[in-house]
């Protein structure tokens, strides 16, 4: 049996449920989902962050406060996505910072790089299916998050110590570089604070993760 403790549990919990939090912004919320975020989502986690995760607590809280007000306004949710687009998907002179891992590796980043074909790997190996549509390239950054909240929660289930080395190894060494990459091409965009506010905090989520 393991000798895990209350305060072990709320700290997995909670690291968890930040996973899915970014995971949910990065893979374009619609009205609906914006709403579940910033109504029931942010303020849950906030009010149950451990203390010992403070740092998270206080990015957490910076996301909160980037909230377009009142988010009820149509025009807000649309700038939300507005600028989802320009950032991550189609704008003139190129997106910001793409969305998945093949683009900021190497001389010559391209979707569909060795990071995708990777990724597909470890995806079937897992018998997990992408929950993004059909086309989408396995290294985007919601379905990589989703994968590490797979092979945490797993881990921490089964409690299973080999899962959980190989999820911090993952989380070290294949997604904490390429996310710093990530997050320091969006923030020279101008971005909107929701967005860089995220990228902060899943930057920090990682390091914590990662051991």
């Amino acid at each position: 049996m393991s000798d895990c403790t209350v305060t072990d549990v709320d700290e997995r919990v909670f690291h968890l449920s930040v996973t899915e939090l970014v995971a949910a912004i990065f893979h374009g919320p619609d009205a609906d989902g914006w709403a579940a975020i910033f109504e029931v989502g942010l303020p849950e986690l906030v009010a149950r962050a451990p203390q010992k995760l403070d740092h998270l607590m206080g990015l957490l809280k910076n996301l909160q406060d980037s909230q377009p007000m009142p988010l009820e306004t149509v025009a807000k949710v649309s700038l939300l996505e507005t600028e989802y687009v320009r950032l991550f998907i189609s704008a003139s002179g190129g997106v910001t910072a793409s969305l998945y891992e093949s683009c900021h590796l190497g001389a010559a980043p391209r979707i569909m790089g060795d990071s995708a074909l990777s990724m597909r790997s470890r995806l079937n190996e897992c018998g997990l299916e992408i929950a993004l549509d059909s086309n989408e390239p396995p290294d985007h950054i919601s379905i990589e998050l989703e994968y590490l909240y797979y092979l945490f929660a797993t881990a921490w289930a089964e409690e299973d110590v080999v899962l959980e080395v190989k999820a911090r190894e993952f989380t070290r060494l294949e997604m904490v570089p390429w996310i710093r990459r990530f997050r320091d091409k969006l923030a020279q965009g101008e971005p909107h604070p929701v967005y860089l506010n995220t990228a902060d905090l899943t930057v920090a989520l990682l390091k914590e993760l990662g051991g």
